[in-house]
């Protein structure tokens, strides 16, 4: 096989200046874009990145290139996704090592095609005019493609000498960590660039497109009966197809009046030939819409080529490859033909900088307006440096979803609070024990109110505090102490104890503004009197006893019934209740990281139910006021239905507002939207919330409606969260959607399954070892066995 020396065929002179030369004399400049990724982008996104890019191609100079190059590379993951020493966190490395992932990247070139070239004999003056040429050029193009930055969609970044070099090396090695030294290429018997073997397909022609090309496409996997799941129509060939490739994009913007005139010729050719062939004449309608199109719309004719190189070490992988092309380009209604003879032309007509190589026979005439259609816009997952491990539900490859800083500092959200929709098995709690867990590992204080014993496994392998309520040894509170830091109580805790006061007093049952604030003197009244007597110690008992042996305004029982409180709240003061509002030793929880308060023994239970739900929500309210720095995450699972009406909801709205003051969120799970909906809290909750997660939900199709008007969810969300399966999750942060796979390992899935047989053997070796660590490996280990 005959080679081509990697001398002799490069086409670039030089890189200087963060400049590329060719050696024809062209002048390059090369940015990286960092796209929106995969599944984000909705129809009217597409249309209006689809505008900017018209209007880049309208601004730039005459005779000059845009070259646009997309690597999509396939590998695996090589590198540990965590330091920690967590025992789960550790098998997150050892189960998504050498997972197949890919990665992306997306190169804009701009080239000045330079007509006249300066050479050893050329005169000072003409070697100063180009110098002069290619200055005006670059502030020109910077000025263009800075429009880019500014549309929010890309993060444009000019590349430096180092890197153009490096992207020079991907092409002309065809690989993304090339070696220093560049390796011969093969055209003779098909593309080989060292040991890599290739075909390229190429798009010269009209012909070779569809008839009408629509900017989205159906994709038939994620649409059901009721929905359309849209994607980009180039999608399947960037993004949507999975081995090493590269897709090239090149716009030559000349003088619009001489790509006219060309029409024109090639108009009167067809004309002349119209009666030899009906396909000339076919062709001689199609050419002439498009010129009247062009001129009614005073639009802007380009020269345009398209073409997609393919690669791999293994010839059987290569052919499978382009027998998935071949359906995809029948699929997409592309004739998208396999380059044989002209490999070399293409090949080098493609590399960076060097478009203008490429001879006039690979070109076709399109319009400005449309050429975006065949652009892509699109990269893999995103992935952050800090959140959940998720996965891309696309390609199975693990990356992290950041809730918590990023939204933030992006503008996307201005709380971290969240609402959780699971319907019934779908994995609700399988869901809130990942996200949990990862919060604890990476540092978060985590508090869960839970029905169920859905987060025991995790509690007990994080050393965590577990409190099972029991009403026979009933845990003790006491709402009434202040923090030891704190002489006079503050407008946080009066909220709390006035809501919890009310509730004792009036249960769901309305209350009068007179009442209420009558109530709000007696509380001031009674820290004044802590206060100037030290021996007295803050309890319900001693609050009960100050109201019946006080008053705070004249004629108050013209409002104020204290006979009727005393009558209701006597049992927290000497009777059944007593030990729930007066211990003198209260739960100190503070410095406690992991926290979960099972409520599953009193669910039932109309008074203690949302009493207790109360009184732990106080807990985690001081250590959210005590620890100010430390990241707070409170998950409340099914357990805020008691404590969303009356007296209750006001206290559940207030916590919404104030939660973020202190380095917090809230993240409520629960089944239905319609359970938020049908409460008081309701629209505080979801006015306060900007990030919405949800599980499968195509079993729930009827709500479709009420996600659009209560969640504001758009068109492309619905259609993003109606396409979601089994293990895999809808989130929206802000006003950005898309869905992702729960794949977690064999570790994770032991402490998160909620499976009846699976725990009990699981409990079995916990209760004969106190061991929950090495329980979970025990089911791990034995069902690898099986």
């Amino acid at each position: 096989m005959r080679s081509e020396s990697i001398d002799r065929v490069f086409p670039i002179y030089s890189v200087e200046n963060d400049i590329m030369i060719a050696k024809n004399g062209d002048v390059s400049i090369v940015y990286e874009l960092k796209l929106p990724q995969i599944y984000s982008l909705n129809g009217a996104s597409l249309d209006q990145i689809n505008i900017i890019f018209d209007k880049v191609i309208r601004s730039l100079p005459e005779n000059t290139i845009l070259q646009k190059q997309d690597f999509f590379f396939t590998t695996q993951l090589s590198s540990s996704l965590t330091e920690s020493d967590n025992s789960l966190a550790r098998s997150d490395n050892r189960y998504y090592y050498e997972k197949p992932i890919q990665q992306h990247k997306c190169f804009l070139i701009l080239t000045k095609d330079s007509k006249s070239t300066v050479n050893i004999s050329s005169t000072t003056k003409e070697t100063q005019k180009f110098i002069e040429e290619v200055g005006a050029f670059v502030t020109i193009i910077d000025s263009c493609v800075s429009f880019l930055n500014r549309e929010g969609y890309f993060v444009v970044e000019r590349q430096n000498n180092d890197q153009i070099i490096e992207l020079l090396g991907m092409y002309f090695s065809l690989s993304k960590n090339p070696d220093e030294v560049l390796k011969d290429i093969f055209f003779d018997k098909g593309l080989q660039v060292g040991d890599n073997i290739g075909e390229i397909y190429s798009i010269t022609t009209n012909e070779q497109l569809p008839p009408t090309i629509n900017n989205l496409k159906r994709h038939s996997s994620y649409s059901t009966q009721h929905t359309n799941f849209m994607i980009p129509f180039i999608q399947p060939l960037t993004v949507g197809l999975d081995c090493n490739h590269l897709y090239n994009q090149v716009v030559y913007v000349g003088e619009s009046g001489a790509i006219f005139a060309n029409l024109k010729i090639k108009l009167n050719h067809f004309n002349s030939l119209g009666m030899i062939s009906k396909e000339n004449l076919l062709s001689l309608q199609q050419v002439d819409e498009l010129v009247s199109e062009v001129i009614a719309n005073e639009l802007m004719f380009v020269y345009q080529h398209f073409s997609l190189i393919i690669w791999d070490k293994d010839s059987a992988a290569l052919n499978t490859y382009k027998n998935t092309l071949s359906n995809i380009f029948r699929d997409m209604n592309i004739d998208m033909y396999q380059t044989k003879l002209a490999l070399k032309d293409i090949y080098l007509g493609n590399s960076p900088g060097g478009a203008s190589y490429l001879s006039d026979d690979y070109k076709f005439i399109g319009i400005s307006e449309q050429t975006p259609t065949f652009m892509n816009f699109e990269s893999y997952y995103g992935t952050n440096y800090d959140g959940i491990i998720l996965c891309d539900r696309k390609s199975g490859a693990p990356l992290r979803v950041d809730l918590w800083d990023e939204p933030v500092k992006r503008g996307q959200i201005v709380n971290r609070n969240r609402l959780i929709f699971g319907p019934s098995g779908t994995g609700k709690s399988f869901l809130v024990n990942h996200i949990a867990s990862q919060y604890y590992e990476q540092g978060h204080h985590v508090v869960m109110i839970d029905i169920g014993n859905s987060y025991k496994k995790l509690c007990q392998l994080k050393n965590g505090q577990y409190y099972n309520y029991d009403p026979e040894s009933p845990l003790e509170f006491n709402p009434f102490v202040l923090n030891s830091e704190k002489k006079k109580i503050d407008i946080d805790k009066k909220t709390f104890l006035i809501s919890l006061i009310m509730f004792i007093w009036k249960g769901d049952n309305p209350y009068t503004k007179e009442e209420k604030q009558i109530m709000s003197l007696y509380i001031d009244g009674y820290y004044v009197f802590l206060e100037a007597t030290p021996e007295e110690f803050p309890s319900m008992s001693g609050f009960y006893n100050f109201v019946g042996e006080n008053r705070v305004m004249e004629d108050e029982e013209l409002y104020f019934d204290k006979v009727s409180f005393q009558l209701s709240s006597r049992e927290f003061h000497d009777g059944k209740y007593a030990g729930v509002l007066n211990s003198k030793n209260p739960v100190d929880l503070v410095n406690e990281r992991f926290i979960v308060f099972e409520m599953d023994n009193i669910k039932d239970h109309p008074i203690l139910f949302p009493l207790v739900t109360m009184l732990c929500i106080d807990l985690v309210m001081d250590k959210l006021r005590n620890r100010k720095n430390a990241k707070k995450s409170i998950f409340i699972d099914e357990c805020w239905k008691p404590i969303s009406k009356g007296e209750m909801a006001e206290f559940i709205k207030y916590l919404y507002k104030t939660v973020r003051k202190f380095y917090g969120e809230i993240a409520i799970a629960t089944q239905d939207v319609e359970d938020i909906l049908q409460t008081e809290a309701g629209p505080a909750m979801i006015n306060n919330t900007d990030t919405m997660i949800l599980l499968s939900h195509k079993k729930k199709m009827a709500s479709k409606d009420k996600f659009a008007a209560y969640l504001s969810f758009n068109e492309s969300d619905l259609e993003k969260l109606f396409s979601t399966n089994k293990r895999e999750v809808f989130i929206k942060i802000g006003g950005l959607s898309n869905v992702y796979s729960v794949d977690v390992s064999p570790e994770r899935y032991a402490c998160y399954t909620s499976n009846a047989d699976e725990n009990k053997r699981i409990f079995e070796t916990y209760d004969s070892t106190n061991n929950m660590d090495l329980a979970i490996n025990q089911f791990v280990e034995d069902n690898n066995k099986n």
